[in-house]
């Protein structure tokens, strides 16, 4: 399953916002330096997936705030827990 998201660097908690443009908005704790905040991404959608950590990886857009994120699983499981980590964000 492929996620477009929308990555907010350097905000004070990692969370999912909203939605932005057809992509998932998700503010980021960690600083965009040597790919700290592109882990700390994968780590946040795989965890409110339920998958391992490394299930999840940046498909593209690693160096801009527009990215596809893949976690890897049956995508209509992935989608059901997605949908229910991330009920109440608009």
């Amino acid at each position: 399953m492929t996620v477009a998201v929308k990555a907010v660097p350097r905000s004070r908690v990692t969370r999912a916002v909203g939605v932005q443009q057809g992509a998932l908005r998700v503010q980021i704790a960690a600083p965009p330096h040597q790919g700290q905040s592109n882990a700390a991404l994968c780590a946040y959608l795989a965890e409110a997936a339920g998958v391992r950590p490394a299930a999840a990886r940046i498909r593209r857009g690693s160096g801009g705030a527009r990215k596809l994120v893949e976690l890897d699983g049956d995508p209509r499981e992935l989608a059901r827990r997605l949908a229910t980590a991330l009920e109440g964000v608009r």
